[in-house]
């Protein structure tokens, strides 16, 4: 918990040039900035996306293992998980047939909801790693004060905000059979 926690406080910006401080500085495995596209190969685009990923995902896994951590304990607490354990149910099942499954609902919310982050993060992250993509796009629109096209990205973001909503919103009936909607 106190990486997650860690995870949660570091911008990602900072949490980025600190990764290039250590791994493309100091240690030199991996290249500082830029992009190489996958017709260059395939280690080589890996090597050039993984600090941009790694910052990237940090907070949102810190954020996720933060609340997995607090929903397991809620409902490792439940009167059915203690019958479950009383009955000789194994460990195992009961944590991850049991309780994961119920302590799932609120964690696929949080993954929801960190997708707009994610975008977010990647205009700072495309900045700071020098990488061509959205967040790129935006900023130069910015700079240009091209209207058309900021606009154009701020309704596809939005658009792909609200799709993924729907698929977390349609994935909780999948979940808990409690949530299907009920026809008649």
């Amino acid at each position: 918990m106190v990486f997650a926690l860690l995870g949660i406080s570091v911008p990602s910006f900072l949490l980025g040039l600190l990764l290039m401080l250590l791994f493309s500085v100091n240690l030199g495995w991996l290249p500082v900035a830029g992009y190489k596209p996958l017709s260059a190969g395939l280690l080589i685009h890996l090597k050039f996306l993984l600090l941009p990923a790694i910052t990237l995902g940090a907070i949102q896994a810190a954020l996720i293992a933060r609340m997995t951590r607090s929903s397991m304990l809620d409902i490792l607490s439940m009167n059915y998980i203690k019958t479950a354990h009383a009955k000789g149910v194994k460990e195992r099942t009961v944590v991850y047939k049991h309780a994961l499954r119920n302590a799932f609902i609120p964690i696929l919310t949080v993954m929801g909801q960190t997708f707009g982050t994610l975008i977010a993060g990647a205009i700072v992250v495309e900045v700071v790693f020098n990488i061509p993509g959205i967040g790129q796009l935006i900023i130069n629109s910015v700079s240009r004060r091209d209207y058309a096209v900021i606009q154009g990205t701020v309704l596809l973001i939005a658009v792909s905000y609200v799709f993924v909503n729907l698929i977390v919103d349609l994935l909780y009936g999948v979940i808990d059979p409690r949530i299907r909607l009920n026809r008649k």
